[in-house]
């Protein structure tokens, strides 16, 4: 099994249309949610209102990376 680092290591030498492609892939993996390019594109305009009114407060990079490495070490 490949490692998670190496993967993302692997990811960042892609065109970032083709790790957009590999995101939605990714999504749509984890199971019987539609995620269809319209569907991430409302989440995406939703979590971009919730930002803009306050409701939702950006995290940093770290505070990111840490959740991803908390899920990853879940799984």
């Amino acid at each position: 099994m490949i490692a998670a680092a190496e993967i993302s290591a692997a990811l960042q030498e892609l065109p970032p249309q083709t790790r957009a492609g590999l995101a939605v892939e990714l999504i749509d993996s984890l199971g019987e949610e539609d995620w269809s390019m319209e569907s991430l594109i409302t989440l995406a305009d939703e979590r971009d209102a919730m930002l803009e009114s306050g409701t939702l407060h950006p995290m940093t990079y770290d505070q990111f990376l840490s959740g991803l490495k908390l899920s990853l070490a879940g799984a």
